[in-house]
């Protein structure tokens, strides 16, 4: 009886959007088309039904239509997703900024993958009860948090305002573990992470790491604080900012662009969501020179700013191209409580290029580059880029790039990190030395990081058994091979030996420049523990070439100038 019920809602759904569909004039493209649907509608019923009634174990209903949906959606890009109740709190976020929580980010770190807070949320229930970073959650409600991803705990910490969660965790320094009961409260995520003046310098910086509901307020806030002290220049950094809502990125562009100008157009298959969208109000940063920092990780409401900035000539754009995710999604709600982000139309730049890139085409150009020429991966990187771009022209008759994505008007590449500090990265050693020392000692006021201290890490890297990864180890290790095999003489191996010995001595970690990077890397720990994420970006300053340069262009009026009239040559398309 179940079973028919549900194939009974099913073929209705279909038939109420073919007989709303049927009072259109009549296509027979478009008929041939819902018959195509009809027929496949009723092969899946006829499959469902023979499953349930002759597989040799009981099908469960909900998991089976389920995984149906999750199978049909795949086949669509990876922006159309069916959340399911339970997942709806994701969804809270983006579009409200808020949820029901205790207020701490979380990862898993280490070895054993263990459910770790990377920082308490400042005046939220976690933050007040004394809950720390580096703290590692054990259980949650009484149900060990082993195997756990990000988001089992998520499910389990979030909730409804007023009612409460109890977490156990495990602290460096204390040998028995800790719980604590906390009632949760509307959790407010920020979306300026940072805001304010830099250092000894007349530029105002901005970093805005989503685009939820609450952006354009936030940012509206930041610059009214920032524009009262007169700056000479801001800078607006969308680096690895995912995007997120257009109204919100609508919001931002608007407070450096003049009323009425275009900021972003979106485009469907039916016509019925083709907009343009301009700005209004009374924009707050019009006049001040502006830069806005890129890169790969800049997606979507980024990408639609950094667009509208550089197609109306409004500031320069730094850093490397961005992701090129430009697919507008609707949000559907579901009986049941569940719901459809489906993808309803793309975005297009004012100067009309598609934000999206063709992620089949630019594969394909890529293998193709990479059989073809015998190149270095950054130069076939840099060739595929070349091969798509299309071009455009700005307000000011500058020339821009279409294939996907925003090319930056100067292409500068973040810091390389050494491989010995991003082997450190990957085995947690920042992280954990930051939570040891933190626990052990009285905690500092500054995240800046003393002899003493770089001292200390470099006793617990030997602690941890340590050993950094030598470029050219595995070629001399070849070698000795070699001469074993063909039996040559001492002087051969010591010729090696000598060689090992430099290369170890340049990848030591307390002998620049790798020492300077892993103070950083270890400060930007230390400010992430003792501040969270605003300690942590002011703490990245240091060693930026991309901010470095775009203090230099906003302090150099000439220059700055020169690149927005189109006098001074954008640099090449390149990819990150």
């Amino acid at each position: 009886m179940k079973i028919r019920m549900l194939l009974t809602a099913a073929l209705l759904v279909f038939n109420t959007s073919l007989f709303a569909v049927e009072s259109e004039p009549p296509d027979s493209t478009r008929e041939t088309a819902y018959r195509e649907w009809a027929t496949q509608i009723k092969l899946f019923g006829e499959i469902y039904r023979r499953v349930n009634q002759q597989y040799v174990d009981p099908v469960d209903p909900k998991a089976f239509i389920e995984a149906a949906i999750d199978g049909m959606l795949e086949t669509l890009d990876p922006y159309t997703v069916y959340f399911q109740p339970d997942d709806m709190g994701e969804l809270e976020v983006i579009t409200q900024g808020e949820y029901g929580g205790i207020g701490i980010e979380i990862a898993l770190r280490g070895k054993d993958k263990e459910l770790t807070v990377v920082s308490p949320i400042d005046d939220t229930p976690a933050s007040r009860k004394g809950i720390r970073s580096g703290d590692a959650i054990t259980f949650i409600n009484g149900k060990s948090t082993r195997g756990f991803t990000t988001s089992d705990a998520a499910k389990l910490i979030r909730g409804p305002e007023g009612t409460e969660v109890t977490i156990t965790i495990r602290r460096v320094g204390y040998e028995e573990p800790l719980e604590y009961t906390l009632k949760r409260e509307a959790i407010r995520v920020h979306d300026v992470s940072y805001a304010g003046m830099l250092e000894n310098s007349p530029i105002g910086y901005v970093k805005l790491s989503r685009f939820s509901g609450k952006a354009g307020e936030e940012l509206a806030s930041a610059l009214k604080d920032l524009m009262a002290k007169k700056p000479g220049g801001i800078i607006l950094d969308l680096r690895s900012n995912p995007g997120g809502l257009l109204p919100s990125a609508v919001e931002v562009a608007q407070q450096f662009l003049r009323p009425g100008m275009e900021i972003v157009s979106t485009r469907s298959r039916t016509g019925k969501m083709d907009r343009a969208f301009t700005a209004g109000g009374e924009p707050l940063a019009v006049d001040v020179p502006l830069v806005v920092l890129i890169n790969g990780g800049s997606a979507s409401a980024s990408e639609i700013v950094a667009g509208a900035i550089q197609d109306h000539d409004r500031g320069v754009v730094i850093g490397t191209s961005s992701f090129g995710k430009g697919l507008v999604q609707s949000v559907m709600n579901l009986p049941g409580g569940a719901a459809l982000k489906i993808t309803t139309a793309r975005y297009y730049t004012p100067s009309g290029r598609l934000i999206q890139k063709d992620r089949k085409k630019e594969d394909a150009e890529q293998a193709e580059l990479a059989a073809d020429m015998e190149m270095e991966p950054a130069a076939r990187d840099t060739a595929a880029s070349d091969s798509v771009a299309l071009k455009y022209s700005t307000d000011n008759g500058r020339q821009v790039f279409g294939g996907g994505g925003i090319t930056p008007d100067i292409a500068l590449e973040a810091m390389r990190l050494d491989p010995v500090v991003v082997e450190m990265y990957r085995r947690d050693l920042f992280f954990d030395f930051a939570q040891n020392w933190l626990n052990t000692r009285e905690r500092p006021t500054s995240f800046l990081i003393s002899d003493e201290m770089f001292s200390h890490y470099v006793d617990f890297l030997k602690e941890k058994n340590f050993e950094p990864p030598v470029e050219g180890t595995k070629e001399l290790g070849e070698l000795r091979v070699i001469g074993k095999r063909d039996s040559l003489e001492g002087r051969y191996f010591d010729e090696i030996a000598a060689l090992e010995s430099e290369l170890r001595a340049r990848f030591d970690p307390t002998v620049s420049p790798i020492r300077e990077e892993v103070r950083r890397a270890l400060a930007m720990e230390m400010a992430s523990a003792l501040g969270g994420m605003t300690w942590r970006v002011r703490a990245s300053f240091e060693g930026d070439p991309q901010l470095g340069e775009a203090v230099s262009v906003l302090n150099n009026g000439a220059r700055y100038s020169a690149i927005l009239s189109g006098t001074e040559r954008a640099m090449a398309p390149i990819k990150e």
